[in-house]
């Protein structure tokens, strides 16, 4: 456990040595902006990972939301932040080098009152529709993975569990398929809704640099991803928001 214990100190004594001799590159203007979507489960646990960040490399830091995934991916090679937290999958790689994971998100169904789905495959199913966040990671999947069922998009907002629940309320959607950030809130805003047992797919949240930083930079950043999360840092941030179907990354 010394041992342990003593590694773990190390660690961290080094990666403070490296984000102090790569913050000036990452961080040029003297604060760190950190773009993020502004939605509960990614920059809600974003923010204070990114303070986390912003502490180790000694500058402020400066949120940048985007109001939905389309805009968050579109900002990509403009410069308008100098770090994003978000959906690994929005992360152009030709624009942007990533980190391992910081946390994972499971994709589930939300059933209106009276329709039964026994498990996520019998959903996809001729006559079902299925309401879904339009640009999000999970509209993303549901495009490429769904054959039979009809599916209903709606724009994110700040009201988006609210809109899901209206929308399985009014019969415009038999299930809604999202982030478990959205989809446990809105079943619970409705009454008789409830989750489809299982996840369809999985949503892989990381940071990211804006491609051709240095090796030197890349690590600095990996170093603070791996700390955040075997800190506690992530797990508080998951916690504080009360979030369901939310893990700190393994790996």
């Amino acid at each position: 456990m010394a041992r342990l214990l003593f590694s773990f100190a190390l660690l961290v004594g080094l990666s403070g040595v490296a984000c102090g001799q790569t913050a000036p590159e990452i961080a040029p203007s003297g604060k760190l902006r950190v773009g993020m979507i502004a939605i509960t489960v990614l920059g809600g646990v974003a923010e204070p990972v990114a303070r986390f960040i912003g502490q180790k490399f000694g500058v402020a830091v400066e949120p940048v939301m985007y109001p939905s995934p389309d805009a968050y991916l579109q900002s990509f090679g403009k410069d308008e932040w100098d770090i994003a937290i978000g959906p690994r999958v929005l992360a152009p790689a030709d624009k942007a080098d990533s980190t391992a994971d910081l946390w994972v998100i499971s994709l589930v169904y939300v059933a209106a009152p009276g329709k039964e789905f026994p498990d996520i495959a019998s959903v996809d199913r001729t006559g079902v529709k299925i309401g879904t966040i339009r640009g999000a990671p999970s509209e993303r999947v549901l495009a490429r993975e769904i054959k039979a069922a009809e599916i209903v998009r709606i724009p994110l907002s700040p009201t988006i569990a609210a809109d899901a629940a209206e929308l399985l309320r009014s019969g415009k959607a038999d299930v809604f398929g999202a982030d478990s950030g959205v989809g446990y809130p809105a079943a619970d805003a409705l009454p008789g809704a409830k989750i489809v047992p299982g996840a369809f797919a999985m949503v892989r949240v990381a940071a990211a640099l804006p491609k051709g930083r240095s090796a030197a930079a890349q690590a600095a950043l990996a170093t603070l991803v791996d700390e955040a999360k075997q800190s506690g840092v992530v797990q508080k941030a998951i916690d504080a928001k009360g979030l369901k179907g939310v893990n700190v990354a393994t790996k």
